[in-house]
């Protein structure tokens, strides 16, 4: 899985592959950290939905807290498993916004999972801190961060 992703309309950022024997391993671009944060949201979604395309129809907020800002990632790519997993919703953009060292807002916007137009990817069951990565590059280098999924 040595795969470049480009963000195109998801984001201005993009995401690759991290080699791993078990599970899948992301590194996620961005001119910021928020849209670095925003990258891996859509690179997991990219893997539950084999890369199909997310329609914008619906938009939901949602503020995640936790003591720093890498338990802030796990914390929100939790968030958004859940969202998926109990309500059915995949999402495709995404808005972050800090408020702080612990504590962000999220707008994500998709729509309901559809088995006819969302290929069924890869089941994420959750987010590791395991090899969790975090750099702001604060405008002057790329931010990035880097994530495992358990799948």
């Amino acid at each position: 899985m040595g795969n470049n992703k480009q963000g195109g309309n998801r984001s201005q950022g993009h995401y690759e592959f991290i080699e791993h024997t078990a599970d899948i391993a992301i590194k996620a671009y961005g001119d910021s950290l928020e849209q670095a944060f925003a990258v891996a949201a859509s690179a997991m979604f990219d893997i539950m939905t084999d890369g199909a395309a997310v329609v914008s129809e619906e938009s939901i907020d949602f503020d995640t807290e936790s003591v720093d800002r890498e338990g802030l990632l796990v914390g929100f790519l939790s968030d958004l498993i859940v969202l998926h997993e109990v309500q059915g919703y995949v999402f495709g953009e995404f808005e972050i916004t800090f408020f702080g060292e612990n504590r962000l807002r999220a707008r994500c916007r998709g729509e309901m999972f559809d088995e006819s137009r969302h290929a069924s990817g890869l089941h994420v069951k959750g987010v590791s801190y395991h090899m969790l990565e975090m750099f702001d590059g604060a405008g002057e280098k790329p931010s990035f961060v880097q994530v495992l999924f358990d799948v």
